[in-house]
């Protein structure tokens, strides 16, 4: 079975991008989202094994990080941040998420940073972001 993965992100277009990318490098992409609420929704119907979300989602990158990395059994969150702000970064860690991916969409980057996380590495390869310590 494929890995799942669930998107979110404002643009249309990214999300299009992230998807592209990911599906090449094997991945399914069970759901796209366009605002916070459904990418916590998608989460808790898809069963993702992991989530891509965009730093600037409608409703709070912020939000849907924390509320996605609750128990029971949370996938991993990795945030994209296209501004590269380490305030960003920090408050997604913060928040719940695993891992954040900071510039410009690069797909190398983004699939070696989801790779990474499902290995459980403890820096994901293209990962310029910190990593959440284990709880």
């Amino acid at each position: 079975m494929r890995t799942r993965v669930v998107i979110a992100g404002s643009g249309a277009q990214a999300r299009a991008a992230i998807a592209r990318a990911l599906t090449a490098a094997g991945f399914f992409v069970a759901a796209e989202c366009a605002d916070a609420r459904a990418a916590v929704e998608a989460v808790a119907t898809e069963r993702p094994d992991v989530c891509v979300i965009d730093a600037d989602l409608p409703g709070g990158a912020l939000v849907a990080a924390a509320t996605i990395s609750r128990p029971p059994v949370p996938p991993p969150v990795l945030v994209l941040d296209a501004d590269g702000t380490d305030s960003t970064s920090r408050a997604a860690e913060l928040a719940g998420a695993s891992a954040s991916l900071q510039g410009s969409l690069d797909e190398d980057r983004l699939t070696d940073a989801v790779a990474g996380l499902l290995r459980g590495d403890d820096e994901p390869s293209g990962h310029t972001g910190k990593r959440r310590r284990s709880r």
